[in-house]
């Protein structure tokens, strides 16, 4: 909650002080890193890297021998010692401090480092902006089942000229060895609470670069406002555009993600200096994406062009240069790194560069490579430069598996395929994928891995170095479709494209069931009609008569406790030799599941060649749904039954089922029916009805199927009934809708000490509803009360109660939202009641009275009550020109009448 304070003059008695000796200026940009340099312990190499200013403060520079890290353990703080400095250019130099450190646990650590003043004239900061402190921080999270994590590095130094008017654009060249995600977002510029404390608050007086200039503030074409963006997926700080000369300090955090979970951030600080030019900017153009299977060389050119003319030099940084922040060379990636050429360092337009690398099996990985190009121009020292930064992403993928072959053997299908050659020596693993049906698919050059909407599943992995797989799951009759993906283990986590498809059929020996159906509903007298075919296919020269026939049952719809409930021999040629009726069962509660098993004879022995598929019987369910009647039907088959017209019957009362509908369509599953009483198949009669309460209704669904195989087709379709189902309609009136309250809100009881508060609901029921229909509220079984927080947030249920009251008890606030909906007998709900919302009580009384002269009365200003709801209070003074004189952001505030140097104000008009 904000409490709303209006604006008062006061008026200040005062006395004179001295201004303190402003110290030596010179921080202008930075940020710290970690990378973890042992495989056995928790050792890292944190780096501070900053930004001096060589104009202002060169000497501070070449001071600043030792910085303090605190590393995020409580107590612990590290002196480190300055061990590189070197010239950006005239006006920049890079100071580097480093340490290894090892932590002492797994965890989550935040490193912090601030060091005394910034430098001069940093125009969207408070005056004077070197009396602020320069500070960041970067937090590392090191988790074993995330394995080992080094945070990223920033190639781009934080140091950076913009033209006033000019769309300007700057990026860090973020680049993660690891191969981890990276994400960008805005942050402010913070500062050190003291001298070398390790604690950070945001800067005091922070102005967003946006809003710096004389209304209105617009962007590079004059017409839209003014932006200051960063790309949170590219790490693009676009500035559009800037409107005053002068020196910005701006900040943004690089955050990191392996496998969905945030596992650091790095906070970087960084200052852009804008000045008055005439000069436009230099235009890069490069393509956006590149992607190359591993063993490819990449080779493009990068091209460049001025308006004004100007010589040009173009420039790229990225990881893959193996070349860090201080231009020294690295082992970011494995041999070989990619090298960028140009003909000169100046160039006229149009100006070009080439970008070349070869890649190997070891750059493989899931996260693409971000090569940054930048062009600046050479418009004369009288002249701002301006630049142009566009970025390439570069995905190096593993190449495809080649020659894959399916094959029929003893056991299932033998899948081979060409061995792996290309990059044997790379921790990587072959994954089998297979899916039931050919398919016409073929990946994009760059696809990689499998699309969910294809239906491939996963059935095996081998190792890179193997060339063969046996799926030994595949079943006879069925036509599968294989397909191989090599995939990296992390931390490259890369994938290959797919492998062409293998497709396979396995012949048909054995019978094939084809009917499960119920004919008589019964507790004890039940019957279900079996079907099969004969052997498909059979080898009658290998599997010699005679032949015998065993049907086997299970009790429930997965049931696998089959009993052998029939044995027939057969010649194969005797009539009705695939037909078994099944009796005496109780098919009202039961449903039952049955499998074939075929036998040849083999040295005067019967043999089992193999078995069916189990198939189960339709099983109906139905549930009344007030004055309609809900129905649902599943079977485990092995056909298909959807994407068929299923048929429903429901009885008359002359005992005789008739068909009232047909369900589903080709292309829409549905199991389910709603009868309202409507016949809609009026062909054998319309027997439409009303619906009534406490009558019975009684229905049974016969469903169709059929065999996808191409040699099954000629079976047809394949008809089966469930058992006969009845259900008893209900009255579907629904009770009325509630009538919510809330107790009032009573602020003058409420005491500074208190915590816990407590809001009392009640509600009552009306008779009739809007209609003025009486209401079934004896149908009401308990309601549900429901909260939000938040009067725009979605409500969560609170509680179930079948009382109408409720004491909300134990909250750290009254603020919040309730409704309640009623349930009935059928566990529906009602629609909704009211909304009641109540909210806290936010007052804050001042003084109207402060004369801060040292007498003892009324000498600092100060909130002369509490309220226990307002969790921060900001507290600014502004002189009668509209400067900020004095600002304090903690509660409770105290102001004693001076500015923020702790120096006295004169006496005059303020506003607060």
């Amino acid at each position: 909650m904000k409490a709303l304070l209006r604006y008062f003059f006061l008026i200040l008695i005062i006395v004179t002080s001295t201004m303190q000796e402003l110290s030596a200026t010179h921080l202008r940009g930075g940020e710290i890193t970690a990378k973890r340099i042992s495989n056995t312990s928790l050792t890292y190499r944190i780096t501070l890297s900053v930004y001096f200013d060589e104009v202002g403060g060169s000497n501070a520079s070449r001071g600043q021998n030792f910085v303090v890290f605190y590393p995020g353990i409580p107590g612990s703080k590290l002196s480190v010692k300055r061990t590189l400095i070197r010239a950006i250019n005239r006006n920049t130099t890079l100071n580097q401090y480093d340490t290894t450190f090892t932590f002492p646990a797994p965890g989550t650590y935040t490193i912090r480092c601030g060091i005394e003043n910034r430098n001069a004239n940093v125009i969207n900061i408070l005056q004077p902006s070197d009396k602020q402190s320069f500070f960041v921080e970067s937090t590392l999270v090191i988790n074993s089942a995330l394995g080992l994590n080094s945070s990223p590095v920033l190639l781009n130094p934080p140091v950076d000229s913009a033209g006033v008017g000019v769309r300007y654009i700057h990026n860090p060249a973020a680049f993660d060895a690891d191969g981890d995600s990276l994400a960008y977002r805005l942050s402010i510029p913070k500062k050190d609470v003291g001298s070398e404390t390790g604690t950070g608050v945001l800067v005091l007086g922070y102005k967003a670069p946006e809003s710096v200039g004389k209304a209105p503030i617009l962007g590079e074409d004059k017409v839209t406002p003014a932006i200051f963006t960063i790309n949170a997926l590219t790490g693009d700080l676009i500035w559009d555009a800037p409107q005053e000369a002068g020196q910005y300090n701006v900040a943004f955090i690089v955050e990191e993600w392996r496998n969905g979970v945030k596992i650091g951030e790095i906070v970087r600080d960084m200052q852009i200096i804008v000045a008055e030019t005439p000069n436009k900017p230099p235009r890069l153009e490069v393509s956006s994406e590149i992607c190359v299977e591993a063993g490819q060389p990449v080779n493009f050119t990068v091209r460049a062009t001025d308006k004004d003319a100007h010589r040009m030099k173009i420039t790229s940084i990225s990881g893959v240069y193996n070349i860090d922040q201080s231009n020294t060379k690295t082992d970011f990636i494995a041999p070989e790194a990619a090298k960028f050429t140009v003909s000169s360092a100046a160039q006229e337009s149009p100006a070009t560069g080439t970008f070349t690398w070869n890649t190997n099996c070891n750059h493989v990985r899931f996260q693409p490579y971000d090569v940054i190009f930048k062009v600046e121009d050479f418009p004369g020292r009288l002249s701002t430069q301006l630049v142009d930064i566009k970025t390439t992403k570069i995905k190096v993928i593993a190449p495809r598996p080649q020659s894959l072959v399916a094959k029929i053997e003893t056991g299932g299908i033998n899948l081979s395929w060409k061995k792996y050659s290309s990059c044997v020596s790379t921790k990587a693993e072959m994954v089998i994928y297979r899916r039931e049906g050919c398919t016409t698919f073929k990946p994009d050059k760059c696809q990689t891995g499998l699309p969910n909407a294809l239906g491939y599943k996963e059935i095996g992995r081998v190792s890179n170095l193997d060339s063969v797989y046996l799926d030994k799951s595949a079943v006879r009759g069925n036509a599968y479709s294989y397909r191989i993906v090599i995939s990296f283990l992390p931390p490259a986590s890369g994938q290959s494209v797919a492998s062409d498809e293998a497709c396979m059929t396995i012949p048909e020996q054995m019978p094939v069931m084809t009917n499960v159906s119920v004919q008589k509903t019964d507790k004890t007298l039940g019957e279900i009609f079996i079907k099969w075919t004969r052997p498909l296919g059979l080898d009658t020269a290998t599997n010699k008569a005679p032949y015998q026939y065993r049907l086997l049952r299970a009790t429930g719809i997965t049931g696998v406790n089959f009993t052998e409930i029939l044995k027939k021999d057969t010649d194969l040629k005797t009539t009705a030799d695939t037909l078994f009726t099944d009796k005496n069962l109780n098919t009202t509660d039961n449903i039952y599941r049955y499998k074939l098993e075929f036998y040849y004879t083999e040295k005067g022995v019967l043999k089992k060649l193999d078995e069916t598929f189990a198939a189960s019987a339709v099983r109906l369910t139905a549930q009344a749904e007030g004055k309609q009647m809900r129905l649902g039907w599943v079977a485990n088959v092995p056909w298909r039954n959807d994407n068929q017209r299923h048929k429903v019957y429901r009885q008359q009362k002359n005992g005789t089922f008739n068909l009232i509908a047909e369900v589903g369509v080709l292309g829409v599953n549905s199991f389910t029916y709603l009868d309202n009483g409507t016949d809609f198949i009026t062909s054998d009669g319309n027997t439409s009805i009303k619906i009534s309460t406490d009558t019975a209704y009684c229905y049974q669904v016969e469903t169709v199927g059929i065999y996808e195989d191409k040699r099954l087709v000629s079976l047809g379709r394949l008809n089966n009934f469930s058992q006969s189902i009845c259900a008893t309609a209900t009255d579907d009136t629904p009770p009325c809708v509630p009538i919510l309250s809330i107790d009032e809100l009573n602020c003058k009881s409420i005491t500074c000490s208190q915590t816990t508060f407590n809001n009392v609901l009640t509600w009552i029921m009306p008779q009739k509803n809007t209609n003025g229909d009486v209401c079934k509220n004896d149908q009401i079984t308990k309601y549900n009360l429901y909260y939000t927080r938040y009067k725009d947030d979605k409500a969560k249920l609170l509680t179930s109660t079948e009382a109408r009251n409720y004491n909300h008890s134990g909250l750290n606030s009254f603020a919040g939202c309730y409704y309640v909906k009623t349930v009935d007998k059928l566990g529906v709900e009602s629609a909704a009641s009211n909304t009641v919302c109540k909210d806290n009580c936010a007052t804050l009384e001042l003084p109207n009275v402060f004369t801060p002269n040292g007498d003892g009365k009324n000498d600092t200003f100060t909130a002369l009550d509490c309220s226990p709801f307002l969790k921060t209070i900001s507290f600014e003074v502004y002189n009668r020109w509209g400067a900020l004189v004095f600002e304090n952001k903690e509660t409770p505030f105290i102001w004693d009448g001076k500015n923020m140097n702790g120096e006295e104000l004169p006496a005059g008009l303020y506003y607060y």
